[in-house]
């Protein structure tokens, strides 16, 4: 038990410390990095995701940062909207107190408590949790951090897709000149094309939804159900 009192300025940096190694712990588990140990398995084909790995990335002097939804959505809003629609869009919502109660029971987890700050469900529950440019818990006071932070919650656009600010980068100079583009081109900057190992780097025995003895994730069934419009890239070679 605590026999003083804190003010808040460091409240707030207690808690950061407290997310923070928190965040390390998440990585040390397997969580945080489920994307970097698909994409591990090497070139994909079939079930396994398609793009460079993080090392052949960093390797090629890039080092790609998490940009949020609402960058990809400039570009690509239909996609955005129909995203909106699904379950995915309000996977952040789950994590607030009361929300999934019965789930949660079974589940053998708190109904109530806030899991918005729990380090092993944001990494699952928002975009790039721990890494560069990702969602972060933020001080309530700081606007900037807020609205960064609200475009990465969510399982969005860059978890599947991987961190987005080098091939952003890409799109953004072929919408300017007009010219086609390879989507190798992409892939060498950290783009992702998502296959059954990233899915289940959360959709697993280890979650809550698992462990509630919710229907076992059958990934061939969702990716017929689709996950939001696809709309034809007129600049792809």
């Amino acid at each position: 038990m605590e026999t003083f009192a804190l003010d808040s300025k460091a409240k707030r940096w207690r808690h950061g410390l407290v997310i923070s190694a928190c965040a390390v712990f998440a990585g040390a588990w397997g969580i945080a990095s489920w994307a970097e140990r698909a994409l591990a398995d090497g070139q994909a084909s079939g079930d396994k995701p398609t793009g460079a790995s993080p090392a052949q990335v960093a390797a090629a002097g890039k080092n790609p940062e998490y940009v949020g939804t609402k960058t990809c959505r400039m570009c690509h809003d239909a996609e955005h909207k129909s995203w909106e629609k699904t379950q995915m869009a309000k996977a952040f919502e789950t994590l607030a107190p009361g929300a999934g109660k019965e789930i949660r029971v079974k589940a053998g987890l708190d109904p109530d408590k806030d899991y918005r700050q729990d380090a092993v469900c944001l990494a699952c529950h928002t975009v790039g949790f721990g890494k560069s440019g990702g969602y972060a818990v933020s001080d309530p006071s700081d606007k900037k951090a807020v609205n960064q932070a609200k475009s990465r919650e969510n399982v969005g656009c860059e978890c599947c897709h991987g961190a987005g600010s080098e091939y952003v980068k890409i799109f953004k100079e072929v919408a300017e000149s007009g010219r086609k583009y390879k989507v190798e081109e992409l892939y060498a900057v950290g783009l992702i094309k998502p296959g059954e190992n990233m899915c289940t780097g959360c959709h697993n025995e280890s979650s809550t939804g698992a462990k509630a003895g919710l229907e076992k994730f059958d990934y061939d069934k969702m990716r017929a159900k689709g996950i939001h419009d696809l709309q034809p890239l007129k600049q792809r070679e």
